[in-house]
């Protein structure tokens, strides 16, 4: 049985990947590389984070300035976001159960914070930032630490094929969702534990 779920924050209990291509294109004359085009955002989400880089011209070592000016500006417009639909009431009914929750995001404390502020979200018994986009895997070790919590004891929940890497890395059981950033196909080749195409089939895993 599963004492603890670890949710990721962008994609999996937010639906802000609208805004997330919004900011990325406002950005592309500042950091030289092309704007996304909607009719490619399919193809692009089928693709790693290195590989979507390159597709659109955009070198990896410009990420890190790029992705805190996106996290700025996110702050001005998270009261735009909307939850998953029915994630908080998953949220909600993990609690009931005597399930604990929390959020690992790369995103920036005080836009979660805000955004679960504003939505009717129950508080998460703890909420911690991955400062490095490809460095999950050791903010999951220091959660886990932190936490005083057992692997087996806890499932993570993501949308991205880098939560299933940074998870297989440390030994970490993971359940990737499809109304996320990254394809269904792309999730799936990662070989991860679960697959969810809705938000309430996580009730049936703990």
């Amino acid at each position: 049985m599963k004492k603890t779920v670890i949710f990721d924050f962008d994609g999996t209990l937010v639906a802000s990947r609208d805004l997330a291509v919004r900011l990325f294109n406002e950005l592309s004359g500042t950091y030289g590389y092309r704007r996304i085009q909607e009719e490619e955002i399919p193809a692009l989400a089928a693709l790693s984070v290195p590989d979507r880089l390159r597709a659109i011209g955009c070198p990896m070592y410009k990420l890190p300035s790029l992705l805190f000016e996106i996290k700025r500006r996110y702050k001005q417009a998270v009261t735009e976001l909307e939850p998953v639909d029915g994630m908080p009431e998953v949220m909600r009914e993990l609690r009931s159960r005597g399930i604990r929750t929390g959020i690992l995001s790369s995103n920036r404390p005080d836009n979660i914070r805000t955004f679960l502020g504003r939505g009717g979200w129950d508080e998460p018994d703890f909420l911690f930032t991955a400062t490095n986009l490809f460095g999950k895997d050791r903010a999951i070790r220091s959660l886990l630490r932190a936490e005083r919590l057992q692997p087996e004891e806890v499932l993570y929940v993501g949308d991205e094929l880098r939560d299933i890497e940074a998870c297989r890395r440390v030994s970490l059981p993971v359940a990737a969702v499809t109304w996320g950033y990254d394809a269904e196909d792309l999730l799936r080749g990662a070989a991860p534990d679960h697959v969810l195409g809705r938000p309430r089939e996580l009730l049936e895993l703990v």
